[in-house]
């Protein structure tokens, strides 16, 4: 059971979070290839894995092969486990630099990409795909041959094209299809929100994993939840979690964020954490707007202890 890399979520405590609840593996935020190798401090604070627990898969997003391989490396000399290669974010200003899916056009670049990562890497590199663009909307399958053939150590699919973003249902039977072409490992991704659905989606795919997205943002007991439907894990200790549970854990979560990232910069970004695991509580709607004017941590702590404890 694999946490998929969410730009803007995936930071370290959202990491700690999901190897409480049964992640093994854990992967970074996309992270910029030339903000690595042009040493912008922001950038390598997404990258920062120092004295975290391994492994670690960072990912990292790109369209220069060079660069690539020289971020990559940077990273593994770092003590990255293993690197990732973005070949689905359909954000435009990242597909606008010929970025993310973007290269879902461009299987030749794709090509150099992973030779680029053979020669520079030790460590495995694998890639994180969409299923292609409306002008090409079966890249993947292509794709998949000519990674397989560069080296690559797996690759996830999220079978949705460029233009869906996360609109309308995922394909899941390009999965299976990628699996019946490619003689590495697949890991399946989209539209997991039970442990029904990644123990349908391993059945009906035929895939060697399953990576849950948004569906675990304010739920990491989702991990745990797939991982019984899965046989990973016994089911008995699997619970569903109380609206005690979900405000406790979030506290933890600001709790860690305030102290990997300060008061200001952890409170301001939690509010998006928050709202995640406020999804469903039953509090009032003026409560919400008066949630996003404190910018104290303590003050979002008791909002919150007040709200477990009613």
């Amino acid at each position: 059971m694999l946490p998929a890399p969410l730009a803007g979520y995936s930071d370290r405590s959202f990491r700690d979070i999901a190897r409480r609840f049964g992640c093994d593996l854990v992967f970074t935020e996309m992270i910029s290839a030339e903000g690595l190798i042009r040493n912008h401090v922001q950038t390598w604070r997404l990258a920062d894995i120092t004295g975290e627990p391994s492994p670690v898969s960072c990912q990292i997003f790109g369209n220069r092969a060079d660069s690539l391989a020289e971020a990559a490396r940077m990273l593994a000399e770092r003590g990255a486990s293993m690197i990732d290669i973005n070949l689905g974010c359909p954000v435009r200003k990242v597909i606008r630099n010929g970025s993310g899916a973007a290269l879902l056009n461009e299987p030749e670049r794709v090509a150099e990409i992973a030779r680029a990562l053979r020669r520079a890497l030790s460590i495995p590199y694998t890639f994180k795909l969409r299923s292609g663009t409306e002008d090409h909307p079966r890249a993947c399958i292509e794709l998949a041959r000519i990674l397989e053939s560069e080296g690559a150590s797996a690759l996830t699919l999220h079978p949705r094209t460029m233009e869906q973003v996360f609109r309308g249902r995922a394909s899941w039977e390009l999965i299976g299809e990628m699996k019946r072409v490619a003689g590495i490992p697949v890991i399946g991704s989209g539209d997991i929100e039970s442990g029904d659905d990644a123990r349908r989606m391993l059945d009906e795919t035929g895939c060697d994993a399953v990576m849950i997205g948004r569906g675990a943002l304010g739920n990491p007991w989702l991990f745990l939840e797939a991982k019984a439907s899965l046989g990973e894990i016994s089911g008995e200790g699997v619970v569903v979690p109380s609206t005690r549970d979900k405000i406790l854990t979030a506290i933890g979560h600001l709790e860690s964020l305030v102290e990997k990232k300060g008061e200001k910069r952890g409170v301001k970004e939690f509010r998006k954490h928050a709202m995640t695991y406020l999804k469903g509580c039953p509090f009032a709607r003026h409560m919400r707007s008066e949630f996003f004017q404190l910018n104290v941590f303590s003050d979002v702590k008791d909002f919150l202890t007040e709200i477990a404890n009613a």
